[in-house]
């Protein structure tokens, strides 16, 4: 029996090949009959560049790429997918966390597609070309949630990453699909259990190149090679042990165009979104894009397709001075140095430029200091850099914070923190006066990092502590935290920053006059990556981590 929605999509494909239905693309370079995207869960630039991956850097030589592709936020997985096969963002399609399923949404679709779904890349084609074959094979099962299925030819959730390429190369093979999305979630998950940046993170993304290979083998085994383009790309990047903030490690995405038809050979100092991707396929594909979508097409991908003239060059073009010392994860340059200056260098990770830097928290200017070797910081201090190329600003200036603590010995300085196990899995904040701490001890800053907490999942903390302040006026407080956190002024909530996610930021102003005011943070960590990070700014006060001078135990 033929499916309904096959046969609407055949009626609808009739009707746009009316007289203004719909813009025919007016392009005469030659372009594919096939396009295979290949989505890689939690690739980073960075994973590409520093694991072995031959057949990526293949791809790269003899086609069009870029490393400074971006993803939407929230850099969650389910917000990027729905964004790459819906071509727009969570503004439009409504996905928004991995939590999202059709008909439980905050906010509806600003389009109904089918089923209540965004149109997506799937939909888009079976309506304009019924009798094209189109596939779907995935390794996550929270991808099938984005889409209707009855729009996909050939839908399948495999079992590993090595199951799901047996499929995409058996399907290849067998079908010689017009479309085809692959994605792989094993990164993702060595980028949740050892953190991005480890050697078993670059390890999964070895194995992914190779994979990447063995579906690309496949095109050429089902003698489609010349006549099929093929995406690699990503849903996010991340931070230590995940993902979900407002970072560029998390934001930036890989974007590869490879196949006969494109463009060898070229980086693309583009601004390319997640969202441009499914409106590349289509383009390729002769498929007209709906007026719903933001994605536009890549289109000097194409061979014979000009670079368009640009008059801004993207912004990460020039990657970011490096101020040591470094840190690990989502915490930033710098660090806490008790009784002692700190040494502050700036390294270039690129190979032009000068770098120039400030001491207090401007943005660096062609006036600013020249750096040409270490600077002895003796106080608290903000530090910010940046690469000039050409004596302009071209990159995006980094930013170190330098704690200098004073210990005195007549007074308890920093706070008090208790450790609490959890149930399995928790998602909000506990009550904690229902609970009893397993461990207690000091810390001088609103972190765990350094704590000695007997698990990394399930478990909490409560720092409590009183924070002086010298000038009356409005204070803004500001907790960055992956999972759930609050902060506490004088017993009010301040900030809340609970719930299950990845690293992101919340804030919350209070009036506080001269004195000492009571100050306690909660945080837990349901699993996957964890950290915690406080900041305070007011008046003569830059935003800056809560100064532990400030900072003594109840």
């Amino acid at each position: 029996m033929t499916n309904p929605i096959r046969r609407f999509s055949l009626l609808f494909a009739l009707l746009t090949c009316l007289p203004g239905a719909a813009l025919a693309d007016a392009a005469t370079s030659a372009k594919p009959s096939h396009v295979v995207i290949i989505g890689i869960d939690g690739l980073s630039p960075d994973g590409i560049l520093k694991a072995d991956t031959p057949v990526l850097h293949d791809m790269m030589k003899n086609g069009s790429w870029s490393l400074h592709a971006r993803g939407v936020l929230p850099t969650t997985s389910s917000a990027n997918w729905a964004s790459m096969i819906g071509g727009a963002g969570p503004e439009q399609h409504g996905v928004t966390s991995n939590d999202w399923r059709v008909g439980e949404f905050g906010f509806p679709t600003s389009v109904t597609g089918s089923g209540a779904f965004f149109p997506s890349i799937f939909q888009v084609i079976t309506d304009q070309h019924p009798d094209w074959e189109v596939g779907a094979i995935y390794h996550w099962s929270g991808f099938g949630n984005l889409y209707d299925h009855r729009f996909v030819d050939y839908n399948v959730n495999g079992a590993s990453e090595d199951a799901t390429t047996a499929l995409a190369v058996d399907y290849i093979k067998a079908k010689r699909p017009q479309f085809l999305f692959v994605h792989l979630d094993h990164v993702d998950h060595a980028g949740h259990e050892y953190g991005h940046g480890t050697p078993d993170y670059y390890a999964s993304v070895t194995k992914a190149d190779r994979l990447i290979g063995l579906i690309r083998q496949a095109v050429s085994d089902a003698g489609i090679a010349d006549d099929t383009a093929i995406i690699v790309t990503s849903d996010h990047g991340g931070v230590g042990k995940g993902h979900g903030g407002e970072t560029l490690a998390e934001l930036e995405i890989p974007w590869i165009a490879y196949g006969h038809d494109v463009t060898p050979g070229v980086e693309l100092d583009l601004p390319i979104n997640t969202f441009d991707t499914p409106a590349t396929a289509a383009w390729l594909l002769g498929v007209d894009i709906p007026y719903a979508w933001l994605g536009r097409p890549v289109r000097p991908v194409l061979k014979g397709e000009p670079m368009p003239r640009q008059a801004y060059r993207i912004s990460s073009f020039y990657a970011s001075p490096v101020i040591e010392p470094t840190n690990d994860g989502n915490t930033p340059s710098g660090g806490l140095f008790i009784n002692r200056s700190a040494q502050m260098t700036l390294r270039n990770p690129n190979s032009v430029g000068d770098l120039r830097y400030t001491l207090d928290n401007s943005v660096p200017t062609h006036d600013s200091p020249l750096y040409t070797g270490p600077v002895e910081i003796r106080k608290s201090t903000i530090v910010r850099a940046t690469l000039f190329v050409d004596g302009q600003p071209a990159s995006v200036p980094a930013t170190g914070y330098f704690r200098i603590l004073e210990l005195d010995a007549a007074k308890p300085q920093g706070l008090t923190h208790k450790v609490y196990l959890l149930p399995e899995s928790p998602v909000r904040l506990p009550d904690f006066s229902r609970i009893e701490p397993v461990a207690s001890g000091t810390s001088y800053e609103f972190t765990i990092d350094g704590l000695n907490l007997p698990r990394a999942d399930a478990v909490a903390v409560v720092f409590e502590g009183k924070i002086r302040i010298d000038t009356a006026g409005a204070y803004d407080f500001f907790l960055a935290s992956d999972d759930g956190s609050k902060l506490y002024i004088n017993g009010a909530t301040v900030v809340d920053n609970d719930g299950d996610h990845g690293v992101i930021t919340a804030t919350g102003s209070v009036e506080l006059q001269p004195g000492q005011h009571v100050i306690r943070v909660e945080y837990f960590n349901g699993g996957g990556g964890s950290w915690l990070g406080a900041w305070f700014q007011g008046p003569g006060i830059p935003r800056q981590f809560i100064d532990p001078n400030l900072l003594t135990q109840p």
